[in-house]
């Protein structure tokens, strides 16, 4: 298990806090890392916001684990989902992570949702965090992962299946930031623009949606909702984030 004085070692060259984003971040990379060894893991597809951190190096850090299921019968999908989640668990318990599961944690609708607090006994003089896993079955598509190996400063290297890169944009921009146009949504915009993911066709679909997104974006105090989530050095442009914003779909979508 890794030490406090490592955790400290790994906030101050991130430029954050040790709790809670680098603690959440290990036991997201701890969580990963054991679930992807577990036979039927394949078949769900990392994606969403901790995606973009864990596999492209997003700066924000990110709690919610989201995965997308392909290649399993629906009837089969929810109960291969919360096995290999509590399977994943179980394995963090046993190397001496103390885990709380959520009593609401159970097959939805649309797929699986589980919330779990995490807390190690060796560090006592920190609350639990918490971690939410968010699987969706309602795909109706044949889509072939992309495999990953994720090195990090907090576990051995180690591999996990992700939604394609196309595909994982296209869900975080057409779909989460215009329908729920939460603030983590907008940074997540800003850096997949800035990593230079975005295709051809995805580019000519945001320049016909670049006003609805800028103002929707000038209701939002970015500095407030994001501020805790972001490193030292991104503090700068989040107090003027429609700007950096505005500027760099400026320059994204001039490239044609």
């Amino acid at each position: 298990m890794i030490s406090r004085e490592v955790l400290q070692s790994i906030a101050t060259r991130y430029r954050t806090s040790i709790f809670p984003n680098v603690v959440r971040e290990y036991f997201q990379h701890e969580f990963l890392s054991e679930f992807y060894r577990l036979p039927g893991a394949e078949h769900l597809f990392f994606k969403g916001g901790t995606a973009l951190r864990i596999v492209y190096g997003s700066p924000r850090f990110s709690e919610d684990l989201d995965f997308s299921v392909f290649g399993v019968p629906t009837g089969e999908a929810a109960g291969l989902v919360e096995g290999l989640f509590l399977q994943g668990l179980s394995v963090l318990e046993r190397s001496g992570i103390h885990i709380d599961l959520d009593a609401k944690s159970d097959a939805t609708l649309g797929g699986y949702f589980g919330r779990a607090e995490f807390l190690t006994p060796s560090m006592p003089d920190f609350q639990s965090v918490g971690m939410k896993i968010n699987v969706s079955t309602r795909n109706g598509r044949s889509i072939v992962g992309e495999v990953d190996s994720v090195a990090n400063d907090f576990v051995p290297t180690y591999t996990l299946t992700h939604l394609p890169q196309s595909d994982l944009v296209e869900e975080k921009i057409f779909g989460a930031l215009i329908e729920r146009k939460k603030p983590r949504d907008f940074y997540d915009l800003y850096f997949i623009m800035r990593r230079g993911m975005l295709t051809q066709d995805q580019k000519a679909r945001l320049a016909g949606l670049r006003g609805q997104i800028l103002a929707d974006a000038h209701t939002i105090n970015f500095r407030t909702e994001l501020g805790v989530f972001l490193p030292v050095d991104q503090q700068t442009i989040i107090a003027d984030f429609v700007r950096a914003l505005d500027a760099e779909m400026t320059r994204q979508l001039a490239i044609t």
